[in-house]
Parts: C-alpha cells; sequence; structure tokens
C-alpha cells in the first residue's frame, strides 16, 4: 500500500507519497486546471494500491469523484479539526500537512469524515441553495428599512413588504437617492421571491414525492411545528441518518451540543460548538418556538433553560431535543406521538 497525503486547496493541491516504512517521496504542487500532473504523480506507483488522504472541505466531493475512477486508488476523506487534534504542530505549511495525512494513513489513525452519496449531494444542493435566496431576500427587506430609518420616515404598517405596506413604499414621496436605494431592493425581492418559489416546487413537486424521500419526509412531517421543508433540509443535512450511534452523536454532529472543558474534577461548559452543518441548526432554531407551542414538554424545556439562562439558549435547547426526537422517529419509522401525560392533558383541554 502507498500512502499518499494529499493538502487540498481551491485552487491548487500539495500531494506527497509515502511507503508502508516511512520512506517517503518527493512531493508536488498540483494545481486544477492542469489535473493531468495528479495522475503523473499517481501513475509512478503503477497497479500499487493507493490511499489517497485529503481533508473534507469545500471541494472534497469533486476530488472523491475523480479519484474513485481509479480502482487501485482508495480516496478517504477525514474531518479536518480531528485531524488537527491528532497530529497538531507548530509549523504548519502544504509540505507538512501532506505528510501529516500520509503519515496517519500509515499507522491507521484516520479520522475518515462522512460523504453523502450523489442523491444526498444534490439534495443539500437545493435546500442550501433556497436557504441562500432567503438570505438575500432578507438582506433587501432590511436595506429598506435602513433607508426609511435614515429619511426619519415612520412606516405606517407592521409589516411594509404586504400588499398594503407593498403600494406604501411604491407610492410615498422619497428623495431620489432614497427612491433609486428602494426600487432596487424591491426588485431584488420580487427575484427573490420568484426563484424561491420555483425551488420549493421543485422540491415539493419532484423530491418529496420521490420514493427515496417520501417516507422519512412524511415521518418527520408529522413532528408538530415542522413542515416538509424542515423534513427536507433535515433528511438533506443528516444524510444516511442510521450512520449515528445515538441521540446525542446527532446533535454533537450539527454543532448543537455545548463545548466542554475537563481537567482533573472539574468540568466547564461554554456555548455550542457550531461544528455541524449551518443549514441544520438554522432551520430547527427557526422552528423551534413553533415546537413549543405545540409539545408541553418542549415548553416545559423551554420555561426552565429560558428562565435560567434566556430565550436564545432555551430556543436551542428545544431545537436539539426536536432534533433527536426526529432522529428516533426514522430510526423507529414512527410518527410523532405525545406521550401519555400530555396526550391526556391536549384531550382534556380539546
Amino acid at each position: 500500500m502507498i500512502h499518499i497525503g494529499l493538502d487540498l486547496h481551491t485552487k491548487n493541491s500539495y500531494v506527497r507519497a509515502m511507503l508502508e516504512d516511512g520512506g517517503l517521496f518527493a512531493g508536488r504542487r498540483i494545481y486544477h486546471n492542469d489535473i493531468a500532473a495528479l495522475w503523473q504523480y499517481l501513475g509512478q506507483f503503477g497497479s500499487e494500491p493507493k490511499r489517497v488522504v485529503f481533508e473534507a472541505t469545500g471541494n472534497s466531493r469533486w476530488l472523491y469523484r475523480l479519484l474513485s475512477k481509479d480502482h487501485t486508488i482508495e480516496p478517504v476523506a477525514v474531518t479536518p479539526h480531528k485531524v488537527r487534534i491528532i497530529a497538531d504542530t507548530v509549523a504548519k505549511t502544504d509540505k507538512i500537512d501532506a505528510t501529516v495525512l500520509a503519515t496517519l494513513s500509515r499507522i491507521n489513525m484516520l479520522p475518515r469524515a462522512y460523504l453523502p452519496s450523489t442523491d444526498v449531494e444534490e439534495l443539500r444542493e437545493i435546500t442550501r441553495h433556497r436557504a441562500g435566496l432567503v438570505r438575500v431576500r432578507t438582506l433587501a427587506k432590511n436595506k429598506i428599512t435602513s433607508a426609511l430609518v435614515r429619511s426619519g420616515i415612520m412606516r405606517p404598517y407592521n409589516d411594509i413588504f404586504g400588499k398594503l405596506g407593498r403600494q406604501w413604499l411604491e407610492e410615498i414621496g422619497l428623495p431620489q437617492a432614497t427612491r433609486i436605494q428602494i426600487n432596487h431592493w424591491l426588485g431584488t425581492i420580487d427575484e427573490m421571491e420568484k426563484r424561491i418559489e420555483q425551488t420549493e416546487k421543485k422540491l415539493y413537486d419532484e423530491i418529496a414525492r420521490n420514493n427515496r424521500w417520501s417516507k422519512d419526509i412524511a415521518l418527520l412531517d408529522s413532528m408538530p411545528g415542522w413542515g416538509k421543508l424542515t423534513a427536507i433540509t433535515v433528511l438533506a443535512e443528516l444524510g444516511d441518518y442510521r450512520r449515528f450511534k445515538s441521540r446525542s452523536a446527532v446533535s454533537c454532529f450539527a454543532g448543537l451540543v455545548p463545548s466542554s472543558k475537563r481537567s482533573d474534577k472539574s468540568s466547564r461548559y461554554g456555548k455550542i460548538t457550531k461544528q455541524g452543518p449551518r443549514a441544520l441548526r438554522t432551520i430547527l432554531i427557526e422552528v423551534s418556538l413553533g415546537g413549543v407551542r405545540a409539545v408541553p414538554r418542549y415548553k416545559t424545556l423551554y420555561d426552565r433553560v429560558s428562565a435560567a439562562k434566556g430565550g436564545n439558549v432555551a430556543k436551542t435547547a428545544v431545537a436539539r431535543q426536536m432534533l433527536e426526537d426526529g432522529w428516533t422517529m426514522l430510526i423507529k419509522q414512527e410518527p410523532f406521538r405525545f406521550n401519555a401525560v400530555e396526550a391526556e392533558s391536549l384531550t382534556r383541554a380539546g
């Protein structure tokens, strides 16, 4: 086995090979617009089995697909922060990083990262694209609000982007510079609305009805406070949810667990790690209050944490609980269920 470390960047990479006995080959910088140079470097080892190790970054999926074309190559993506924990060095260069990756492969200490399948990757791309469109729309609305504040104009409606508010925005007399800005951002809002609608149509009319996703989406859609969009996003970000061994492992992946520092008999906990996909955390926190309003145990959790640490921390706690419950629903293939006490309480209230 030839162990090859590849320090992956956006435009180029540094690659270096190592033998089983630790002997090193000369490294080489590979530019991604000349990928033939990579095949040339790997080709010097002929049909010898090769393991190419690289960190899971934005373009790691592209590299994985590329290397998988050669049956003599085992591409392995590793978790970046775990690599740094295992092999942290004072000096940090591309050459050293590539050598470290090759060494970890040789001693079989690779913290392997999960790379999603093609269908999961495509679903992620679509849901994250929609989230990006929403962020642009929100930016446009904030820009309009700021322009009105700077002009000293009080808005007559709570929602100035509804039907009446929109009519007011288009008719109100404004300084020329402010009018130019508002017209621009109104046009941006209209364009984003159209693109969001197109994206959601694809999600709901095509993907949600696909046999690959439909059953799991229906299960998660039964969670109070969630809808199809949340269900689809959770499935996209979790990928193969069966790879998680426990409820806490799912929350750890999502970055919804507190950071901790332990020394001897003392333990200190800080803010959540935020090491997982931001898209997953964002949508879970957004829908957490819907769960609080609908499920008594979520409300109890929210009230307890809110009294001690504030509303934002409480929403995060509820988001974690909902994610863990959603994962359990997927593993058991069962829809959401109120516990006995909640069911009785809701029956009396109804």
